[in-house]
């Protein structure tokens, strides 16, 4: 029996026999012979890359600013970090949480963590005050280990989050010491030394004479909580388990990928993201590349970056590829030492996907642009493009272990091959769940009539006869900043509309004036008419949300309406809004308030 499946784009239909995408699998077609065969790595994260790498331990690890890290000393660094975590009381199901970067040390401390079969506590340094607060206290750690610039948000909350220890980690005295860059990576603090406040180099002194036990393998042990605002727009703690983090890394290692051991990866992507973790720390570390970790990344200097480090292999934003283009180290530069460019955090447009092919072919890169497509509760990346296996704006074909496919919004049935539905996906990488939030976690992985759980993205797309993956857009109202970043309105408009003279809001999206890749957060507002002055009153909102809201989650303005359009159930129409909205030119805006 055939059916007719009319593509999105209207140009054909094809006849195909009824298969489920989920059954049929084409994708595996591009894959090495017998990958599919092959056994999933049954061990700790820490035990995978201790495995992987036996065999060059003096080969480099980590590459930290002209210094290299060899496995033989990663492995004794994540031993002192075991046995010095051990010494302040952090044993098998505990959780210590990290408010830091991507130094050295964070890596090591990661993976002693994971040794003693405790969970890392990811949290973003630059969250509010507020959001660090709640991260660190509903995780139960009593462990911290916070770069020392973030000290001025754990200093004030310290009586509250009652941590026994506060370790200090400072760039300036980083595991190799490299003073010449550390004014230029981090801003000079005071941090509050005490008995409970201790610096790393006194942590790793009270595990001296230790010899920490090694937590046996299981697979669904928790090891890292990262923080994403889903499906709803408040943060969660995503749980990434031993066998997720590790079946990420799998993918890449065989996928057929043009990898040889010993090149370098340049990892830009914050570590305390699902993202940096698992595709910019774990998966290099474990396929036997050489990490280059970025501790703060600055996008401007990312084109000396590709010049001093010369990677082989990279995964960056769209907005950060189109300033690389545009860097004046690389104008004239041969970059065929560069072997996988690869995509993430946002759907590149066609527009900057031209440019940037065009810029690679000009530069010498053998192959095209690795798109790929992710989420946090799938460890990160779902599908990527491998090598020539690219078709011009499709995110690639599903990785090794995970299944990809359709599904309708409303009946939930599985949808053919161009047919447009949610993006759903399961496999080994997913989540164990949200921490402590179970009727979220139910609403994003669903148990479908096949059996198995599914994680329903949010997102619309397509998958063509060929397995590879189109995004067409979100269900999801979810800003999407150019640097990938996710800004979700209900955390603005509960801000906003707490306020009594305001009737209703909405954020919506406007288009970043500066760059052709992503959007800001701008507010419209429907006033009492009590309120005389309203520009007045939506300059103090204004001010409101930049004092109260995080750094990147700020909107470039606040706009009186007359009235906030509804559709015809009643909700705010905010599709409208943005049609005409969409394109304001906040920064006239804030010239002239």
């Amino acid at each position: 029996m055939t059916v007719s499946y009319p593509r999105p784009d209207g140009l054909h239909t094809k006849e195909r026999t009824v298969l489920k995408i989920s059954e049929e699998k084409v994708w595996m077609k591009h894959f090495p012979a017998g990958v599919a065969e092959l056994p999933l790595p049954q061990c700790t994260a820490y035990q995978y890359v201790k495995k992987n790498n036996s065999h060059r331990l003096d080969a480099p690890a980590i590459h930290y600013y002209g210094k290299d890290i060899t496995h033989r000393e990663l492995q004794a660094n994540i031993d002192a970090c075991a046995n010095s975590l051990t010494a302040l009381g952090v044993k098998q199901g505990d959780k210590v949480s990290f408010l830091t970067v991507a130094l050295p040390e964070t890596v090591c401390a990661l993976y002693a963590v994971n040794k003693l079969g405790a969970t890392a506590n990811m949290i973003d340094p630059r969250m509010d005050i507020e959001s660090i607060r709640r991260a660190v206290k509903e995780s139960g750690s009593h462990v911290l280990i916070a770069i020392d610039i973030a000290f001025p948000k754990v200093t004030p909350i310290m009586e509250d989050i009652k941590q026994d220890y506060i370790i200090a980690q400072s760039a300036a005295r980083s595991l190799p010491l490299v003073k010449k860059i550390a004014k230029t990576l981090m801003t000079k603090t005071n941090v509050p030394y005490s008995d409970q406040v201790i610096s790393w180099k006194t942590f790793l002194s009270k595990g001296k004479g230790a010899s920490a036990a090694e937590a046996p393998y299981v697979g669904d042990a928790v090891f890292a909580i990262t923080y994403t605002g889903g499906t709803t727009g408040f943060p969660k703690g995503v749980m990434i388990t031993n066998d997720g983090i590790n079946a990420a890394a799998f993918n890449f290692k065989h996928a057929g990928l043009a990898v040889k051991e010993g090149e370098r990866f340049l990892d830009i992507i914050p570590v305390f993201t699902s993202y940096g973790m698992c595709c910019g720390m774990h998966m290099p570390l474990a396929i036997n590349l050489q990490l280059v970790p970025i501790p703060k990344f600055d996008v401007n200097q990312f084109g000396k970056m590709v010049k001093d480090f010369r990677p082989q292999h990279m995964i960056s934003t769209p907005a950060f590829y189109e300033t690389l283009m545009n860097s004046k180290e690389l104008q004239d530069m041969d970059l065929s030492f560069l072997v996988t460019l690869g995509s993430g955090g946002d759907t590149m447009n066609e527009g900057l996907e031209s440019k940037l092919t065009d810029f690679m072919k000009s530069h010498s890169i053998r192959y095209p642009l690795a798109q790929g497509y992710g989420m946090s509760e799938l460890s990160a990346a779902a599908s990527f493009c491998v090598n020539d296996i690219f078709k011009s704006k499709s995110v690639g074909i599903p990785s090794v272990t995970t299944t990809i496919s359709i599904f309708d919004e409303e009946t939930g049935k599985e949808l053919g091959y161009n047919q447009l539905g949610e993006i759903c996906a399961t496999g080994p990488s997913m989540m164990k769940g949200y921490y402590n939030r179970p009727e979220e976690t139910d609403h994003v992985m669903r148990l479908h009539e096949d059996g198995k759980v599914w994680v329903h993205s949010g997102d619309l797309g397509y998958m063509d006869e060929d397995g590879f993956l189109f995004v067409i857009g979100r269900i999801k109202r979810m800003i999407t900043r150019f640097d990938g970043h996710k800004v979700f309105p209900v955390n603005i408009e509960s801000l906003v509309a707490s306020h009594e003279e305001v009737l209703n809001c909405s954020a919506i999206g406007v288009s970043d004036r500066e760059r052709s890749q992503g959007h800001y957060p701008m507010v419209l507002v429907e006033l009492s008419a009590t309120v005389a002055d309203k520009e007045a009153f939506c300059k103090k909102l204004f001010e409101e949300c930049n004092e109260r809201l995080e750094e990147r989650g700020k909107p470039v303005a606040v706009l009186p309406v007359d009235a906030i359009p509804l559709t015809g159930s009643g909700k705010n129409d905010y599709r409208t809004l943005e049609k005409e909205y969409g394109q304001f030119d906040y920064l006239a805006w804030s010239a002239v308030s």
